[in-house]
C-alpha cells in the first residue's frame, strides 16, 4: 500500500477526534444527570453552544445521538456501542503506555486520548491480549517484562536502525 492510500485511510475513520469527545461527553453527562442538552455538552467541553450544536447535529445525522423535541440528548444504540469501543481502546492504550512501556501517566492519558478513535478493533484486541499476558504470572511474561525494563533507553547503533527510519527516537530530547 503506497503513501496515498494510507493517508486516505485516516480520513475513513468511523469518527473524528472531536466527534469522539462529544459522544463521550454526552455519555458522561447522561450518567450524572437526566438527558443533557447541547448547552450542557458545550459547557462540559468548554466550547461555544454553536460549535456544540454543529457537532451534535452531525452526530445525529450519523445515527449516533438522538434529540428529543425538548432538546434532550441521548446516545443511540450505535452511539453507545461506539462509546464503549472508544473508551475501551483509550483504557488499553493508557495501560499499555503507562504500565508496560513506562510512559508517565499524564503523557499516557494524553496520547491514549489522541489515538483511541484511530485504533482498529483488531489492534485493540491484540493490545488487550498482550497486556493481559504481561500482567499474568506466567514465568515467560514476568521475565519478558523484567528484561524490557532493564533495557537501556539508548540506541546501540550509529543512530540508524530498522525501526527509526529518519531520526532516532531515542535521541530526541524529552
Amino acid at each position: 500500500m503506497g503513501a496515498q492510500p494510507l493517508w486516505r485511510a485516516f480520513e475513513a475513520n468511523e469518527i473524528t477526534h472531536s466527534g469522539a469527545h462529544y459522544l463521550l461527553a454526552v455519555s458522561g453527562l447522561a450518567r450524572r444527570t437526566a438527558a443533557p442538552r447541547a448547552a450542557d455538552v458545550a459547557r462540559y467541553l468548554g466550547v461555544s453552544r454553536a460549535a456544540a450544536s454543529l457537532q451534535l447535529r452531525s452526530l445525529q445525522e450519523h445515527g449516533l445521538v438522538a434529540a428529543s423535541g425538548r432538546g434532550h440528548l441521548q446516545l443511540t444504540q450505535s452511539g453507545l456501542d461506539l462509546v464503549g469501543r472508544i473508551a475501551s481502546k483509550r483504557r488499553i492504550l493508557q495501560v499499555f503506555l503507562a504500565e508496560v512501556l513506562g510512559v508517565p501517566e499524564e503523557v499516557a492519558a494524553l496520547d491514549a486520548c489522541k489515538v483511541e478513535h484511530l485504533l482498529s478493533e483488531e489492534s485493540g484486541a491484540a493490545l488487550v491480549r498482550w497486556v493481559r499476558y504481561l500482567r499474568s504470572d506466567h514465568p515467560a511474561a514476568v521475565a519478558c517484562l523484567a528484561s524490557f525494563r532493564k533495557t537501556l533507553a539508548e540506541c546501540p547503533h550509529d543512530g540508524r536502525c530498522d525501526l527509526c527510519a529518519d531520526a532516532c527516537l531515542l535521541r530526541i530530547p524529552q
